[in-house]
């Protein structure tokens, strides 16, 4: 789906700021750590829509007073320049919030590394609830107070669907850490699963490219799943220009074959004797 917005979304002023002191665990050898950025942002769309409504975090409940989670439905990064980032540099992160459905969020999180634009992410999320003690079953449920919201409007479809098998395709295959992947919910963590095709890239034989840095990467997340159970990677390299790499990701969950995400990802930078074109 495409997740860009009209550039007069932003004009208004930002519903939040946060300013952060990058050090270790904020950085990877590549520069900003992607992992801990979308956990940072994840948390403050869930602490935009938490204010809103005017509850603590920890207790924003539907109609029923039923417990209530994010679970993120798309992710979209673009025109991202997270190799800026250094030690002691400063990370401005200005973020807004709309309503996109009665069930759905979108914010979009405007990144500033040392004074330069670093990139623009936007998320959507829908509000959930378990159906019974599985990951696998949830439903989407409505949260009161936020009628006031703006809406977005619509999304257009944009990015084709991934999930055929593709041709050429590496296969990978891992299990998710619980004290690692899933989060305080008990769910398999949103940034679990950028990770993870990050992971089966690295073990291709297209690895030069996971050196490259990432400039556009679009998500579509359509399962979760129960701890102890192994996800499937496809990882192929699609036809790009000299110097750039284009992936194509698809995980599926390896005891039923269901389509977990696919994940679209174009990195461009020079890695020193390193095709990175598709063969």
């Amino acid at each position: 789906m495409s997740l860009v917005a009209p550039s007069h979304r932003l004009v208004m002023e930002p519903a939040w700021e946060t300013v952060v002191r990058l050090g270790m665990p904020h950085l990877v050898p590549q520069g900003l750590s992607e992992s801990w950025l979308l956990k940072q942002l994840g948390d403050v769309h869930w602490q935009l829509l938490a204010a809103r409504i005017g509850r603590p975090a920890s207790a924003v409940e539907d109609w029923e007073g039923n417990r209530v989670y994010a679970a993120f439905r798309q992710l979209r990064l673009e025109a991202a320049r997270l190799d800026l980032a250094r030690e002691d540099d400063g990370l401005v992160i200005r973020s807004w919030l709309w309503r996109l459905t009665r069930t759905q969020l979108i914010s979009q999180h405007a990144l500033e590394i040392g004074g330069e634009a670093a990139g623009l992410v936007t998320l959507v999320s829908a509000f959930i609830r378990r159906d019974g003690g599985s990951n696998r079953r949830v439903c989407r449920v409505e949260v009161p107070g936020l009628t006031e919201l703006p809406y977005w409007g619509q999304l257009q479809p944009e990015v084709p669907s991934l999930a055929e098998a593709p041709e050429q395709a590496e296969a990978f295959s891992f299990t998710p850490c619980p004290p690692e992947d899933f989060n305080g919910a008990g769910f398999l963590y949103f940034p679990a699963y950028v990770a993870i095709a990050e992971r089966a890239l690295h073990a291709t034989r297209w690895k030069a490219a996971a050196a490259v840095p990432v400039r556009e990467r679009t998500v579509c997340f359509h399962a979760n799943l129960d701890a102890g159970d192994r996800i499937d990677v496809a990882t192929r390299l699609l036809p790009a220009s000299a110097g750039e790499a284009r992936v194509a990701s698809v995980l599926r969950r390896a005891s039923d074959g269901v389509l977990m995400a696919e994940i679209a990802t174009l990195r461009h930078g020079e890695v020193a004797g390193s095709p990175l074109q598709a063969v």
